[in-house]
């Protein structure tokens, strides 16, 4: 019995490390381009370590400045513009998917479900089948190569899964709970931001992240929609860095290591947040 515990416990650690370096790796190999001088990167054989830190790459887009307009420059403001488009996006995206799924879990708003399956079925469509729409839509309206055209179009296709995880969360609220607030005589919307909110932190937080995540980390509309520094994101700031005849590999991966901060920073600091917001609704109470 023992023999069996010890070997299914080494199974169990054998798997992790195994699915710990499919993670780990890449993200390493990436960082250690980004640091390695532009010899090193393409000598042969590959070397694991670095042999001199070199932090030019960081320097050359952080200092980069507008006369000087290259691929470090562009991708400084696609970073800039990535942080304005997201962080909108995830502000109205979950304001408005509470307010839905709100109505939904607690007004007995007529097909209720139904509606909640055609808001998840929006989510199996590939984006690609909606890009020549808004294209023309965007066109029409003046709005190609601006960022309220990428705000739009994200909120659009991040909505159903914010109403989704707000949805399942509210299902675990016991409604006794704005039950009191009606009868010390507050609304139906006072319940709501005063009493409901304030205690959603950990589900408003997953819906957040989730959002922010899928603007941030966006290609294909961004690509589509936009042309110049205006509007351009990251991503399309970093598929830029490949050239016909060369691609700078160090730039490209420091792009991508400062690319990813954000994001891991708010896993890294809110993670017990995030795994509370996404049980959150696996529990009818």
């Amino acid at each position: 019995m023992r023999k069996r515990r010890h070997f299914s416990d080494f199974v169990e650690i054998l798997l992790i490390l195994v699915v710990l370096a499919t993670i780990l790796l890449p993200l390493y190999w990436t960082l250690k381009i980004s640091l390695s001088p532009d010899k090193e990167i393409r000598s042969l054989p590959m070397k694991w370590g670095v042999s001199r830190l070199n932090f030019r790459n960081y320097q050359e887009i952080i200092f980069s400045y507008a006369k000087a307009v290259d691929t470090a420059y562009t991708f400084k403001r696609g970073l800039g513009n990535s942080l304005i488009i997201s962080v909108t996006t995830t502000i109205i995206t979950v304001f408005f998917g509470s307010l839905a799924a709100y109505a939904i879990t607690r007004l007995k708003v007529k097909f209720g479900n139904v509606m909640t399956f055609f808001v998840l079925l929006t989510q199996m469509l590939p984006p690609v089948l909606l890009v020549i729409p808004i294209y023309i839509i965007g066109n029409k309206m003046g709005l190609l190569n601006t960022k309220t055209l990428l705000i739009i179009s994200y909120i659009a296709l991040n909505l159903p899964l914010c109403i989704w995880i707000m949805r399942g969360y509210f299902n675990t609220l016991p409604p006794s709970i704005e039950e009191s607030a009606l009868v010390d005589g507050c609304g139906r919307l006072g319940a709501l931001f005063q009493i409901v909110l304030p205690i959603s932190g950990p589900a408003l937080f997953t819906a957040g992240l989730f959002v922010f995540n899928n603007a941030w980390n966006e290609f294909l509309f961004a690509l589509v929609f936009t042309s110049d520094l205006k509007a351009k994101t990251m991503t399309v700031a970093m598929a830029e860095m490949i050239g016909r005849f060369r691609t700078d590999y160090g730039l490209m991966a420091t792009s991508g290591i400062l690319g990813s901060i954000l994001p891991l920073m708010f896993v890294a600091f809110f993670q017990k947040y995030l795994v509370s917001g996404i049980t959150g609704g696996a529990v009818k109470q």
